[in-house]
């Protein structure tokens, strides 16, 4: 959707949260859950996406003309416009056990480079404003990128796909920025790493690396690491590095590690699809990370010592936690504010892809709360977007 302050900004909700990687499951999508949610927050009005594009339908949309104008013409009936495309996970993310393999290939894998080309000529052919994001792994998993020559082949692929970008743009008049998203154990993990790799490597590189290069700033991964959001948006905007979106999402808190129940609360959240990534922070403000939730579990007592968690489940933007777990609200509600009224960014997504993971305790006291059918729940995150964006006078 679209909220016409000066100058627009565009919202919408990544659809990375339903499961297909086919073109026909991407265009079934949209004319189920996403033209259900459109009728219920922007109904007559145009409404845009952001879109997840995995490889298959990618190469689909990039190789078959036939393909690409039917999708468009789709777009278009239903008042639908991409604005962003989610180019992080190439494979099944609705895989059984999708964990490390989210960030593979990572950016030292050619295939990298050409999966997000062919992201980048579709997104161009899409109705939407001329000014674009992609969204895309910070280089890759960090235990299999920290070594320097590791490092020296992640920034060529970047380097490389700002040139692909800039061609795209003289070409289609579409410019498009590409933008990687820090996340626990990837690369890039905190804002002083984000930095660095920037005015380092990528910034003096060149008028491409600079027009089309810069940071999907995603409110879940940089609370985890007790990041203030504002501090965080000013030092990467202060270093010159371009926020090109943000991804509004919000971290479950652990506030009591020592409380037994509260901890079983947590562990409740354990499944096996996707990552939840630790940080506890313990007296003095020493940080201690895992790489995944049952890692904690298994050491809870040394765990317990802290004085609270914050884990990588994206949990629904609009809730502040109950009795024993809260959440990183109040942090993605100050980066949003920030970002907006700074100017940082034009591009909002509302990223929970979590929907289908939740416990099933949890997840029926949400979609409850909203009304109890799916596209009410996902409705009422971007209400809840909105409401910091644009509030009632």
């Amino acid at each position: 959707m679209r909220l016409d302050s000066a100058p627009a900004l565009h919202l919408g909700y990544c659809t990375n949260v339903h499961p297909g990687e086919a073109l026909a499951d991407v265009r079934r999508t949209l004319e189920t859950h996403v033209c259900a949610v459109r009728d219920r927050v922007a109904a007559g009005r145009p409404f845009g996406l952001g879109l997840r594009l995995g490889n298959d339908a990618a190469t689909t949309l990039a190789t078959d003309a036939g393909a690409r104008a039917a999708f468009v013409a789709q777009l278009e009936r239903d008042a639908l416009y991409v604005f962003t495309v989610n180019g992080f996970p190439y494979g099944d993310f609705a895989a059984d056990r999708v964990k490390a393999e989210v960030y593979r290939p990572d950016w030292r894998d050619p295939e990298r480079r050409a999966y997000t080309r062919r992201v980048a000529e579709v997104l161009a052919a899409l109705p939407g404003p001329s000014e674009r994001t992609i969204s895309t792994v910070a280089g890759g998993f960090k235990p299999e990128t920290s070594t320097p020559e590791a490092r020296r082949a992640l920034v060529a692929g970047l380097l490389g796909s700002a040139q692909d970008l800039a061609e795209i743009a003289d070409r289609t008049g579409v410019s498009i920025r590409l933008c990687l998203e820090p996340e626990p154990f990837t690369t890039l993990e905190t804002t002083a790493e984000a930095v660095d790799l920037f005015t380092r490597d990528l910034l003096p590189a060149g008028e491409a690396a600079r027009r089309h290069l810069g940071l999907c700033y995603d409110c879940c991964h940089q609370a985890v690491q007790y990041e203030d959001p504002v501090e965080s948006l000013r030092a990467l905007t202060g270093a010159g590095v371009p926020i090109g979106k943000v991804q509004v999402s919000s971290a479950l808190v652990l506030p009591r590690p020592a409380d037994a129940a509260a901890r079983k609360a947590l562990f409740g959240f354990i499944e096996p699809r996707f990552l939840h990534q630790v940080v506890g922070r313990f007296g003095g403000g020493a940080l201690r990370r895992a790489v995944d939730l049952p890692e904690v579990r298994a050491d809870a007592a040394a765990w317990a010592e802290a004085e609270s968690w914050r884990c990588h489940f994206h949990v629904p933007i609009g809730w502040a936690g109950g009795e024993r777990l809260s959440t990183t609200r109040a942090d993605w509600q100050a980066a949003v504010r920030y970002a907006a009224t700074a100017g940082l960014t034009t591009h909002f997504e509302v990223e929970t892809y979590t929907w289908g993971v939740l416990p099933e305790s949890a997840r029926a006291a949400h979609l409850a709360a909203s009304g109890g059918a799916f596209t009410d729940a996902l409705a009422d995150e971007l209400r809840a977007l909105v409401e910091v964006l644009a509030p009632p006078p």
